[in-house]
């Protein structure tokens, strides 16, 4: 990845005044930058949305930079800023394919700004995926009465065999069965549209 060129002088108040100049020195140290995240082949972008997706991306630090208040906190903003907007891109993408159901949020300050774009471990769309599965779980939990969700806990979280759980409800262990299965059931039914995740 390139790294930006080195400034001589300060950058952000003219860029806060608008000066033309000083946006031109700064699309030319960050260009590359933003051109590189935009283009890792792991977002799977066309060379089209690649370019929409820089446009978007210039039109944000544009609409931001306000916020930025330290001259060494710029590159960190950029990259903050390109990979909410290829984040934001590829779940829309997604969800056209039906590949998403839109569920949840994930995080500005989260994994993925930390993740190095170099990184060949991370795989965005996989990522994407998994964190949605995990909140629709999550959700549909959630929806479960108390009684199931506490069923699931003692099961799942807890380790407690069906005789366990039986002396401790106070059921007979082909009552626990039952209900854990009619219960998993109403999970599936509420997941089974939810793709899986990519293989690595």
């Amino acid at each position: 990845m390139k790294t930006p060129l080195a400034m001589d002088t300060p950058m952000i108040e003219p860029l806060l005044q608008g000066k033309q100049e000083a946006w031109d020195r700064f699309l030319k140290a960050y260009g590359p930058l933003i051109a590189d995240i935009v283009a890792w082949p792991k977002w799977h972008f066309d060379f089209h949305t690649r370019e929409d997706v820089a446009q978007t991306i210039r039109l944000a630090i544009t609409q931001s930079i306000s916020r930025l208040k330290s001259e060494q906190a710029l590159s960190a903003f950029v990259r903050r800023i390109c990979f909410n907007q290829c984040i934001d891109r590829l779940r829309k993408q997604l969800r056209e394919q039906g590949r998403l159901c839109p569920l949840g949020h994930i995080d500005e300050e989260g994994e993925w700004e930390e993740t190095d774009v170099a990184d060949d471990r991370f795989d965005p769309v996989k990522e994407l995926v998994v964190a949605e599965r995990a909140e629709a779980l999550r959700a549909a939990l959630a929806s479960l009465d108390t009684d199931s969700r506490r069923l699931i806990r003692d099961f799942y979280e807890r380790g407690l065999s069906y005789r366990e759980i039986a002396d401790v409800w106070q059921l007979p262990v082909n009552t626990v069965g039952s209900r854990l299965s009619r219960t998993l059931d109403r999970l599936r039914d509420r997941l089974e549209r939810l793709p899986d995740p990519p293989q690595p």
